[in-house]
């Protein structure tokens, strides 16, 4: 007959008697939200040391991986002006926006590349012609790519024609207003400069 170490008996022991104190507070809170605030150097230090940890790295597998997934994106989406603002994730073509766009291609990158999952989040702006608009953006070891419904290839993010408002933070409800950073390119030199993820 075996025996468990002693160490897994006192983890469920000290597990079983934190769930009975949190059983008897009632029920649980979530941790309060603070301020954006710059990273642990510690965790600054393992990103530099160990890239992979943060952000996609830009090798010739991954990048022909984000060619692909962009392009089977752009295969679903049947671009739509939607009445209303729906935001939606398609398995399946259909009609859809900037948005539905954005939130395809993001369901698709997490689901391929899982391990990265947290460098792919949704951005919104405003384009040249001031209109509400929202992207996907991709944190990789070269810098920040948006792959965006209105372009046939990724890009990185200051050669798009927009003022950037809002952009995901992964895991929480609110959203980082990055709202300082104006549009760095105009329409036709966007055109020009958007070569894909290279």
């Amino acid at each position: 007959m075996s025996h468990k170490p002693a160490t897994n008996f006192l983890s469920a022991t000290l597990l079983s008697l934190v769930l009975t104190a949190c059983n008897s507070l009632g029920s649980t809170s979530h941790m309060p939200k603070g301020t954006i605030a710059n990273p642990h150097q510690g965790f600054v230090e393992l990103c530099a040391r160990e890239p992979e940890q943060c952000v996609v790295p830009l090798t010739k597998e991954t990048r022909e991986d984000l060619i692909n997934l962009h392009q089977k994106t752009r295969d679903l989406i049947v671009p739509t002006i939607e009445e209303g603002d729906s935001w939606t994730t398609l398995s399946q073509v259909g009609p859809g926006d900037c948005e539905d766009f954005a939130l395809t291609l993001r369901s698709l990158l997490r689901q391929h590349m899982p391990e990265y999952a947290g460098a792919f989040r949704i951005a919104t702006a405003f384009t040249e012609q001031f209109q509400y608009h929202a992207v996907i953006t991709l944190e990789t070891d070269e810098g920040t790519l948006v792959c965006d419904i209105r372009y046939p290839k990724c890009g990185t993010w200051d050669a798009f024609p927009y003022e950037w408002h809002l952009r995901e933070i992964v895991g929480n409800a609110n959203w980082e207003n990055i709202g300082d950073e104006k549009a760095l390119a105009d329409a036709r030199a966007a055109s020009i400069q958007l070569s894909g993820a290279r």
